[in-house]
């Protein structure tokens, strides 16, 4: 955007949110009169302000936070977890700008007695390297090498090392709408071979994930939270890797093998504050196929799986006050108590603590501009009464009233400028007593306006721009009997409007905006029909209603809440096949509630008493559905019919004899709504 109004001489205001804009003498005003110090150096000159941003396009791509605002958008700086892009190891769908390569080293520590099991003492170290490259605003690749000690009085040999633990991933995301983005991560798995404990193979796994984040702040400025969620499984066979042996619960958690596949459900919570980003994070990991749900104990005992299974509580701090550096560190806590074989035991607490950095390796430059005012007197007389003006004034939404950044404002014998990041602009010097003003930007339509200038004065203006809204075309016909006839067809939806058909050859024309519509068709002497369409921007869309003539015998009537039939509804026998007979029938219920605007109406079934009565119930809901289906398919909305079967339960004539029962198997219609 503002490389197109730079090319076309805009004079475009910078972008930075804390830069206050230097003050601006009054258009015109005299100058004062001083001492003349023209003799003086510059670079001896009193500063008078200072002014410093970047050029727009230029700015930090993970810029330091010290004294940023509480709103700053830059507090939630995008960094790198244990893995890729995300909180500690939850993945986020938030990325951050195109072309930035991120590296990060995480460590990890414990050192904890009688776990797993009663009097082991147990101390591990770990420690991660990462990295990612995103290539793609909606993408990023990632890879990580792991390394970990542990030693335990309870395993042999008592300290277990891993070196090469491989993690190569994928993740695509998209910001959806403003504030919230989604995806999915994929993750391919390696597991080295351990020490001595005789696994002479990798192990391999893979961790598909979806994930949501939301920054509240889209909403509310003022409300610094980030939301993350995550859903997904792990795959992997590192239960196969020890076949010579079978390993303790120490010796478990020492090789962190896992004997079952894991659901994955993860919450994360982000602050981001200046200086510092406290987070929590919750994690889950259920196993999949336990038989009976139970799992062996270290002492024998059967433990519930889902006692078991792994689950921890995260509270860290993320420190982003340097530029291109985040420093975390925190503690990782357990909330499974049980210890069950076959699942690493969860350890009580974890401290943790890393670094991410922020790299450009294509170079991108940061532009920083430094404007400074220094003092100069100069002696001289008073300036001559003011024959200029300026136009100072605001574009805005003209429905949601927000400040519109970028709007191009071209004035008649002017330069163009253009608004600023809060909808602001301000012409240069202008002569004469009216300014002529035209303002574009994309997405909205042109607007215009006067302004009466006066001379050593800025003139105030508000510009309300409607947004461009492509419109749908409809094209609509009128038929009876595949011959044009004279009618109405109405729209109500996106907007309520009327066309009058004439009953000649052609379509006629209706521009409305895009949207879903209902769509009903009359005409003197037919009988009226519906029907819904839905129409995208710009798109030509054909509207054609062929009427059925009125029939000369009128059997449908509406009576206070009842629609009326003076003739059964034909079904085949015994089943819910309506017979054709009956389409005539139904399509004058059908011209009813379009004339009469019935909004809903129930179709109940009704049966005689002979037979089975629960098949009776049956065949009399199926009759029922059968005709709301078939009013469904003649355009009446789905939402306004609904069906309902009473079987032999409500007669309306003795079962006694033929007639009684013709009587009582029946299809009535109920008026609910008008």
């Amino acid at each position: 955007m503002d490389e197109r109004l730079k090319a076309a001489g805009a004079n475009v205001p910078p972008r930075p949110a804390d830069a206050a804009p230097a003050a601006a003498a009054k258009p015109g005003a005299p100058a004062p009169t001083t001492t003349d110090m023209s003799n003086v150096k510059p670079e001896d000159l009193p500063i008078v302000s200072k002014k410093e941003y970047f050029e727009a396009g230029s700015e930090p791509h993970s810029p330091s936070t010290v004294g940023a605002s509480i709103d700053t958008p830059g507090n939630g700086r995008v960094t790198q977890s244990s893995v890729g892009i995300g909180t500690l190891y939850l993945p986020s769908a938030r990325l951050g700008p195109k072309g930035l390569v991120r590296v990060g080293l995480l460590g990890e520590y414990m050192n904890i007695t009688d776990f797993p099991v009663k009097n082991a003492t147990d101390i591990r170290s770990a420690v991660l390297f990462a990295a990612s490259f995103q290539p793609f605003e909606w993408g990023e690749v990632f890879v990580s090498y792991g390394a970990a000690a542990n030693t335990n009085n309870r395993t042999s040999p008592n300290l277990i090392q891993a070196l090469g633990d491989l993690t190569l991933g994928i993740k695509a995301s998209k910001e959806w709408t403003k504030g919230f983005w989604a995806g999915v991560d994929l993750r391919l798995l390696t597991f080295s071979g351990v020490g001595n404990q005789g696994i002479d193979k990798f192990a391999v796994g893979f961790k598909p994930t979806v994930m949501a984040t939301y920054d509240v702040r889209a909403a509310n400025k003022s409300v610094p939270l980030i939301f993350t969620g995550a859903l997904g499984f792990t795959l992997d066979n590192t239960g196969g890797l020890v076949v010579n042996q079978k390993l303790n619960a120490s010796e478990e958690f020492a090789l962190n093998t896992q004997k079952y596949n894991r659901f994955n459900f993860g919450l994360s919570l982000e602050v981001p504050l200046p200086y510092v980003m406290p987070f929590l994070e919750y994690q889950v990991a259920a196993p999949l196929a336990v038989a009976n749900d139970v799992l062996t104990g270290p002492n024998g005992a059967t433990v519930p799986a889902a006692s078991a299974m792994a689950q921890n509580f995260a509270l860290g701090l993320k420190i982003t006050a340097i530029k291109d550096l985040t420093l975390v560190t925190g503690v990782n806590l357990g909330l499974t108590q049980s210890v069950g074989l076959g699942i690493p035991a969860t350890p009580p607490w974890n401290f943790f603590f890393g670094a991410s950095f922020a790299i450009d390796p294509f170079q991108r430059g940061e532009a920083r501009v430094v404007e400074t005012i220094r003092e100069r007197r100069i002696e001289q007389k008073i300036a001559e009464a003011p024959k200029t003006s300026r136009v100072e004034g605001l574009v805005i939404d003209a429905e949601t009233r927000k400040p519109l950044y970028a709007a191009v404002i071209v004035v008649t014998g002017s330069k163009p400028v253009a608004s600023g990041t809060d909808g602001h602009f301000q012409t240069l010097e202008l002569t004469g007593q009216k300014a002529q003003l035209s303002v574009t930007r994309d997405g909205y339509e042109a607007g215009a306006a006067e302004v009466a200038l006066e001379a050593g004065k800025a003139s105030p203006i508000e510009i309300a721009l409607k947004a461009d809204v492509k419109k749908a075309n409809f094209e609509i016909t009128l038929t009876g009997g595949k011959k044009p006839v004279k009618g109405t067809v109405q729209f109500a939806g996106a907007s309520q409007q009327s066309v009058s058909v004439e009953a000649v050859a052609g379509a006629s024309k209706l521009e409305a905006p895009a949207g879903t519509y209902t769509v009903t068709a009359s005409a003197e002497g037919f009988l009226a029909q519906t029907r819904e369409v839905q129409a995208s921007p710009g798109a030509n869309m054909p509207v054609a209603f062929d009427l059925q003539p009125m029939p000369k015998k009128v059997l449908v009537v509406l009576k206070g809440d009842k629609i009326e039939i003076l003739q059964q509804v034909h079904f085949a026998t015994g089943k819910s096949t309506i017979l054709a007979d009956s389409f005539s029938l139904l399509n004058q219920v059908v011209d009813v509630v379009v004339r009469n605007n019935v909004k809903r109406i129930r179709v109940e079934g009704h049966t005689d008493n002979k037979g089975v009565k629960e098949a009776n119930q049956k065949l009399s809901e199926d009759r029922a559905h059968a005709v709301a289906d078939y009013l469904i398919a003649q355009g009446i909305e789905k939402s306004r019919v609904e069906a309902a079967g009473y079987g032999d339960s409500k007669p309306v004539a003795p079962n006694l004899t033929a007639r009684g029962r013709e009587l009582n198997r029946r299809v009535e219609f109920i008026v609910l709504e008008r």
